[in-house]
């Protein structure tokens, strides 16, 4: 087995509670993973006490970076596939493949200690999961490989990696992989070159955005009923790079709540989840631009049975952004459960930024509850809203 200098530093001294690998992508950190740190940390703890498991964002991306290349390069035999509730058997060992980017999702690892954990992706998990995992890993030998690319400095597992914890930390550039296509490399430098990925992908490096508005990260709070009563909003993505958005929010006191998903996908594929999520929290109703759509997406809203305020947009987005969700952003509370995509791309937010889908729906639901005066009464709950 070929091994590039990083990797082998990493055998020689992951020997922490916390050990993580991130940098630049396609540098060689899930491949080590792959070949040599799972398995072994798997077979030195065979028999001991604890749990086994796999985190990834979500069951699918953990199978397809993690579990399918470890199933080809060592067979089904000691690589298994997943059942309904991701129990699976990993080199005679029986083991949980968990997603981590929900809270619903780890469900299981409350009250059960842990004598390995594996992370894949880890800054674009749920920090609640983080959190809750810290508490498992309670036996002698329990410890915790991760991956992750950078994101900005605000970000919290950057604070964790800084704040003192039992933690070997290794940065990968992209130049430290010798074994990638001079081709490809130079491609993948050419597409980042001047953009504050390049610092995070190319050379690996946690760097905010320039110019970005939102230093801090707001707060949590695990209180659903905060949010009940509600309004919502849908920034719709109907093409090309962009999201669909959806923004939750209510007021509370001299604070918004806001609760916030984004999906990587036409908004035809999401409307159902849409609705379920508007419905669970009792927001109504929904507001959507007509814009780009001339009132598409409010006419299958209200197929799906939702009260849908359709407008037109005549405000400039990033003095929108700029001017109501920096105004309130101090005083925001987050649900959990928040997309970390959805507050991530919040925290990268510039006049330039390439994507401003969490933004714009989080600022519009700002805009609505700081604007508004007296109440009305929720078609769901009935009750008086702010």
């Amino acid at each position: 087995m070929r091994l590039t200098e990083k990797q082998s530093e990493y055998i020689r001294r992951a020997v922490r509670r916390w050990n993580f690998k991130g940098g630049a992508t396609r540098s060689g950190k899930t491949w080590l993973d792959v070949h040599y740190v799972i398995p072994a940390r798997i077979r030195s703890r065979a028999g001991q006490p604890g749990l086994t498991v796999l985190l990834g964002i979500s069951r699918g991306t953990l199978e397809r970076n993690v579990l399918t290349p470890m199933r080809a390069l060592y067979g089904e035999e000691l690589v298994g596939y997943p059942a309904s509730g991701g129990r699976l058997r990993l080199f005679g060992e029986e083991c949980w493949a968990l997603g981590a980017g929900r809270t619903a999702g780890i469900a299981g690892l409350r009250g059960a200690s842990v004598k390995y954990a594996y992370g894949d992706e880890v800054a674009d998990w749920q920090p609640q999961v983080f959190e809750l995992l810290k508490s498992r890993l309670d036996t002698p030998s329990s410890c915790f490989d991760g991956t992750y690319n950078p994101q900005g400095k605000t970000h919290w597992l950057y604070r964790f990696l800084t704040g003192g914890a039992d933690v070997y930390a290794q940065r990968y550039g992209l130049a430290d992989n010798p074994f990638l296509p001079p081709a490809f490399a130079e491609q993948l430098r050419a597409e980042y070159r001047g953009t504050v990925y390049y610092d995070r992908y190319i050379l690996g490096n946690w760097k905010s955005a320039e110019g970005a508005l939102f230093a801090v990260e707001p707060p949590f709070t695990a209180d659903a009923s905060l949010l009940s009563g509600g309004v919502a909003h849908v920034d719709a993505a109907f093409g090309g790079g962009d999201s669909t958005a959806l923004t939750l929010g209510r007021r509370e006191g001299d604070g918004i709540v806001l609760y916030g998903r984004l999906w990587n996908q036409h908004a035809d594929t999401v409307l159902s989840a849409i609705a379920a999520e508007c419905l669970r929290h009792a927001c109504a109703p929904v507001y959507c631009e007509t814009n780009a759509d001339k009132g598409y997406l409010a006419r299958e809203l209200r197929r799906l049975g939702l009260p849908v305020r359709p407008y037109t947009e005549r405000e400039n987005k990033f003095m929108k952004i700029s001017t109501f969700l920096r105004k309130w952003w101090p005083n925001v509370r987050l649900l959990e459960g928040t997309d970390r995509a959805y507050v991530d791309q919040i925290l990268d937010y510039t006049d330039a930024a390439l994507h401003d889908d969490a933004p714009d729906s989080a600022a519009c639901v700002c805009r609505i509850l700081d604007r508004r005066e007296g109440g009305w009464r929720s078609p769901i709950e009935g009750v008086l809203l702010p």
